[in-house]
């Protein structure tokens, strides 16, 4: 009688850690989640000349260049940026390499700073506007993403 309930035992602990590790598993992914997100109880300020990084400067330069001209193609975006800012343009001159100005634009899209469209029948050309903006453009809009 022992023995049977033995193999009982063996599964529920098999069951239990199982268990056990599917929670950690998902709060881990909860932990990572909540660390992409903005905070919203801080102000975001635009300063490209406080900031030291090269990344802070890019961004900063997207958000000073999309307040001037709402709805702008990422390539003139681009070279905006390399006109617009000198740290830009050495880092430019040296790589000749405009990968990571996308990145970080497409990054700024991704955490819903800037926000990207498309035109209708132009496939290849993809377009960013501040949030604010949103007005500016809205009788335009045939179809919003979903969230």
């Amino acid at each position: 009688m022992s023995q049977v309930n033995q193999p009982n035992n063996k599964v529920d602990n098999l069951n239990e850690t199982k268990v056990e590790q599917n929670n950690t598993k998902q709060k881990r992914l909860k932990v990572k989640k909540g660390k992409d997100t903005i905070n919203e109880d801080v102000y975001l300020i635009v300063e490209p000349n406080k900031v030291s990084s090269l990344r802070a400067r890019i961004e900063n330069r997207v958000i000073e260049v999309l307040k001037e001209e709402p709805l702008i193609s990422e390539k003139e975006l681009i070279l905006k940026l390399i006109a617009r800012d000198n740290q830009i343009k050495e880092y430019f001159v040296r790589t000749q390499e405009i990968s990571y100005l996308k990145f970080v634009i497409w990054d700024l899209a991704k955490k819903k700073i800037i926000l990207k469209a498309k035109i209708l029948g132009e496939r290849k050309r993809t377009y960013f506007f501040l949030p604010q903006q949103i007005d500016l453009i809205k009788d335009k809009i045939i179809q919003a993403p979903k969230e």
